[in-house]
């Protein structure tokens, strides 16, 4: 078979190209995840998937050397190195982006990337089969490196990135199209601007803090920089758009736009409408239909409106915003076309009133709920192992106050199937009220991370669930409860995660565990999805 062809491009001529009507298909926003790499000495392989651009902090040095924002193996590789990336979605793959950048001498001096198409078990196993889908490329030092082909792949699951023959590479993106699995039900109502169901943004006015994609990710995002920003604008009548091309035509039925995070940038207006057309930008002579009038949002939170014409089929929709500003997310609920339509006004869609967005684990933020177990400089630190081994100390307080020395360790393994429905919903919550319990995670590349529920304990005697938090764990993290903290069990994201879990228990089922039904809250997971 013939290598793929391919043409090196400019970064400048990225927008104006192919790729500019694709979206990244790698990074970690959309559930881009690694599963597996032969090396990461010294950078791990999980930054050449952010989605954010690569940092540079001369001066900035960590135990193996020069803190480097992107993936970097040892040197001295006699053959080469690799990553496998599972992409957010499968799609076709139009081109890509091999970002150098900040690597001046220890760049990967070359890279390939083959591609499969997995959709379920071991994506190592023998019988997969590897396409070559960018032949083997030079890598300039510190630069992008944007490779348009000539031609879209077939659909696609994962990709390899071949480092010849070892080095670093900041950022690796994959342009592409979604391939979306739709429900068998045609008349199913779906997001249908949702990236994950195929769409796309295809032009947007001004994204100068955030770009207009970011509308279409999965979940509530971790902070305002994940959504779409303008600059502040300074003329009376100004106003920016962004046109999505949605994943299928369809019957636009409901519309909700989130600001969360957006708490004095919100827009002060909004409008939306919809057209149907073959173009894949709409020119000058689409014919828009308003199907949201000009409305105001607030700060902060989810807005839902019944949308106008829901007998009409529309290919795009247009979201404009008045004079400028941000929102995090936006949703465009309908049926595809042929489909029989709900009966309106839709009501399938509700705003729930306990809402919470996992943070990242931090030893700061969790404090109240116990500790979190890893490295760190907060703690002592000695020399071990005749010098080969920094030893960190208590770097998580273990308690047991059964009484009478009721108590027994117990040193056992959760063997954690992954949460199968995101957003999660908190349903419930237990506690040991005698003793601490910790968890510690053991991968093997296959999972990002997991969440953790905690909430303190009332003056009922139940959980606060003022004080309820969620936290995303990295597969590098281990979390000790304090006794008597409420929290919810295990939730492994990504794939099945065993977790060695340290608890002392007296084998009386109400002094060991206590577990409560409460009020129901929905845990949005940015950067997870199902």
């Amino acid at each position: 078979m013939a290598p793929p062809s391919f043409q090196r491009i400019a970064h400048e001529e990225l927008a104006s190209s192919p790729l500019g009507q694709c979206i990244d298909l790698a990074n970690s926003a959309i559930g881009g995840s690694i599963v597996a790499v032969t090396d990461e000495f010294f950078a791990p392989a999980t930054n050449m998937i952010n989605p954010a651009p690569p940092l540079h902090c001369p001066g900035r040095f960590v135990a193996t050397g020069a803190w480097m924002d992107g993936w970097e193996t040892k040197r001295h590789n006699a053959t080469y190195d690799w990553c496998i990336v599972k992409l957010g979605f499968a799609g076709q793959i139009r081109g890509f982006d091999v970002d150098t950048h900040y690597f001046t001498g220890n760049q990967a001096p070359a890279a390939s990337i083959e591609a499969t198409y997995c959709p379920e078990g071991d994506v190592q196993g023998k019988d997969v089969q590897w396409t070559e889908v960018l032949p083997k490329i030079d890598l300039p030092p510190s630069c992008h490196n944007v490779c348009v082909l000539d031609q879209p792949t077939e659909v696609y699951t994962h990709i390899r990135v071949n480092n010849y023959p070892d080095g670093g590479i900041a950022r690796c993106r994959v342009y592409g199209v979604v391939s979306p699995i739709f429900p068998k039900d045609p008349s199913a109502v779906i997001d249908l601007a949702f990236s994950g169901n195929g769409g796309r943004v295809v032009q947007v006015t001004e994204e100068h803090y955030g770009p207009g994609s970011n509308l279409l990710l999965p979940g509530r995002g971790k902070d305002h920089d994940d959504g779409w920003q303008t600059k502040r604008s300074r003329g009376g009548d100004h106003t920016d758009h962004v046109v999505i091309k949605l994943g299928a035509k369809g019957h636009l039925i409901k519309a909700e736009m989130d600001t969360s995070h957006f708490k004095g940038n919100f827009p002060q207006h909004v409008i939306l409408e919809a057209t149907n057309t073959d173009q894949e930008v709409p020119g000058a002579d689409a014919q828009w239909v308003t199907i949201v009038g000009k409305t105001t949002l607030g700060p902060h939170g989810l807005f839902h409106f019944d949308t106008a014409h829901t007998d009409k089929v529309f290919t795009h929709a247009k979201l404009t915003i008045l004079p400028d500003g941000g929102l995090k997310r936006l949703h465009l609920y309908g049926v595809r076309e042929g489909a029989t339509l709900p009966m309106l006004p839709w009501a399938g869609l509700t705003s729930p009133k306990n809402v919470l967005i996992a943070e990242p684990l931090s030893s700061e933020a969790y404090a109240a709920y116990g500790d979190v177990i890893e490295t760190k400089d907060s703690v002592k630190i000695t020399g071990a192992n005749q010098g080969t081994a920094e030893k960190y100390h208590q770097v998580a307080q273990i308690n047991n106050f059964f009484p009478d020395g009721r108590g027994k360790v117990n040193m056992c393994i959760f063997h954690c199937r992954p949460a199968t429905e995101l957003p999660f919903t908190i349903k419930l919550l237990e506690r040991h009220p005698y003793s601490t319990q910790f968890f510690v995670p053991m991968t093997h590349g296959q999972t990002r991370g997991y969440l953790v529920a905690v909430a303190l304990n009332g003056p009922d005697d139940k959980p606060d669930m003022s004080t309820l938090k969620a936290f995303i764990a990295k597969s590098t993290q281990g979390v000790n409860y304090r006794q008597g903290v409420w929290h919810h069990p295990m939730i492994a994201l990504d794939d099945t995660t065993d977790f060695a879990c340290f608890v002392h228990e007296s084998g009386t089922p109400e002094d060991d565990c206590n577990e409560v039904d409460v009020e129901n809250f929905v845990v949005h997971v940015p950067g997870f999805h199902n």
